[in-house]
């Protein structure tokens, strides 16, 4: 208490500015930490529900300037990023780290400032009285109100969110969307085939201003609520319930293709001979395409690949490897009446900044379907995936040495592949270390994953493969949904503007 006169009465005044001021910075900081630990290698994906809480409890109910938004947008994309990214640092690519570090820190800040300025909860009821749950008392108008302009909040903030996300991915390879982690939840992951990321992240960033507005009215307004007071969570997750069922739905009634038996081994060695015995001991099973991660090929090798009926009846995409570490420098693709080696050029710029780096598809054709191989990074890259489903390429083999910083980042390289394979409706062969080798299918299913059958050097499956015309709604309108959602922020910001102008204006003039 502060009572008296004197210094400490002052000193009291001061402080309780400077302590609201921490306490908000630190609700942001705690933000950018739940959002994190929902993304690999901590994978604590349930808590993208509520992870943007506490960064919205700084922004919608605290007094704000824009000066303050802005701090506690920025702190928050700068934990998020600096975080989620990690493991760059401790691979030695710091440059890489900086530039997602300071992508999502300017865009939490102008997220930030956008919420602070143009997003407004309704105002505290002074209506206290206790109200039973009846069908007739949920035409009350006042909770009608509030449940409405709490969906409009949630939708203004969401689009806003989404399109700064997608803006920030025209300028780098876009990894780690906050949308990403739903994939868990199969059925609803898809809605990336309508709206890509963007569509889940949208949900996400929602789900969380209604959870919160939520809990905001409990403690406003204590007491039992009319159906009118619940209607904003209701009809939140009603539609995420529909959007789950059509999704489910749509898992139900894939349309029925040609189906191409995948062998993928994935073994801790690069030695041929002992890929040679692998592919051995499952030759009878009917494989068409065998797939190995990494290989070492001596004189004569290639020879001997006939024994497997590789080359004459089945195909073979193999990385290739020269160094003792077993680190890929290429690939080879051996298939009936044609040989192909595909050798890496050194990159030596780094992955993540501003700006596409110009690559070569390398495709080849083998049972009446188009492939594409991806070396490493070429993997990571969105706008590659998107141009080799744009030539009308069928299945994406993705071939990839274990990324420095910790399994964490090759976890989150296949989850962003993943993301955008089913995003454009394409399968997917993920081929690295053993624990992330995984076939799966156009919808995101894992046919067969290393990580469903720990210890496993051989995983086998088969991939129904799309015609070369067959795409998803977001595949042939691209990302429709996050310009939609731009030009939602651009219109509430603009008749948030004129609505105040408007007010002042009949201030000033009475």
């Amino acid at each position: 208490m502060c009572l008296g006169a004197g210094p400490g009465p002052i000193r009291c005044v001061i402080m309780k500015p400077v302590l609201l001021r921490v306490s908000t910075i630190f609700l942001s900081l705690v933000g950018g930490v739940l959002v994190s630990l929902a993304f690999p290698p901590w994978n604590q994906d349930w808590l993208i529900w509520i992870g943007f809480t506490p960064v919205l409890a700084a922004l919608l109910l605290f007094p704000r300037g824009w000066l303050g938004s802005l701090i506690h947008g920025a702190v928050f994309g700068g934990t998020f990023g600096g975080l989620v990214f990690s493991w760059l640092l401790a691979g030695g690519h710091t440059n890489d780290w900086m530039w997602n570090f300071l992508s999502l820190t300017l865009l939490g800040g102008i997220w930030g400032i956008f919420v602070g300025l143009f997003v407004q909860l309704p105002a505290k009821s002074g209506n206290q009285q206790v109200s039973p749950i009846l069908p007739g008392y949920s035409f009350n108008s006042a909770a009608w109100t509030k449940s409405i302009s709490h969906l409009r909040a949630a939708l203004v903030t969401a689009s806003a969110w989404t399109v700064l996300e997608w803006g920030r991915g025209v300028l780098i390879p876009e990894w780690n969307a906050v949308g990403t982690v739903l994939q868990a939840n199969l059925p609803l992951f898809q809605i990336a085939t309508i709206t890509g990321v963007s569509g889940l992240s949208f949900v996400a960033v929602f789900a969380n201003v209604i959870a919160l507005t939520a809990v905001r009215r409990i403690v406003l307004e204590p007491g039992r609520m009319t159906w009118a007071s619940r209607f904003d969570v209701t009809a939140t997750l009603g539609v995420i319930f529909v959007a789950a069922l059509a999704g489910f739905w749509s898992l139900q009634h894939q349309p029925a293709s040609e189906q191409i038996k995948i062998g993928l081994f994935c073994p801790d060695t690069t030695d041929f001979e002992r890929l040679l015995e692998l592919s051995e001991g499952v030759n009878e099973k009917g494989i068409d395409l065998f797939v190995w991660r990494s290989v070492r090929f001596g004189q004569g090798d290639y020879t001997r690949l006939g024994a497997v009926s590789m080359g004459k009846v089945s195909g073979l995409v193999a990385g290739m490897t020269s160094a003792e570490n077993g680190a890929l420098n290429g690939a080879s693709i051996i298939i009936p009446g044609a040989v192909k080696n595909l050798f890496l050029m050194p990159n030596r710029s780094d992955h993540f900044q501003a700006g596409s780096i110009g690559r070569t598809l390398n495709p080849f054709v083998f049972k009446d379907t188009s492939w594409i191989p991806l070396v490493n990074w070429e993997a990571g890259d969105p706008l590659l995936v998107r141009a080799a489903v744009k030539k009308q390429i069928q299945v994406i083999v993705a071939l990839v040495d274990p990324l420095p910083g910790g399994p964490g980042s090759t976890e989150q390289l296949f989850s962003n592949l993943r993301l955008w394979s089913v995003s454009l409706g394409r399968p997917m062969i993920f081929a690295s270390a053993k624990n992330f080798a995984a076939i799966v299918s156009r919808s995101g299913k894992l046919v067969a994953a290393a990580r469903l059958t720990p210890g496993t050097e051989v995983l086998i499956g088969s991939v129904e493969v799309p015609s070369p015309f067959d795409s998803t709604l977001y595949g042939r309108y691209g990302d429709w949904f996050a310009v939609a959602c731009g030009a939602m922020a651009i219109v509430t910001g603009i008749s948030e503007r004129l609505r105040r102008f408007h007010e002042k204006s009949g201030r000033v003039s009475a």
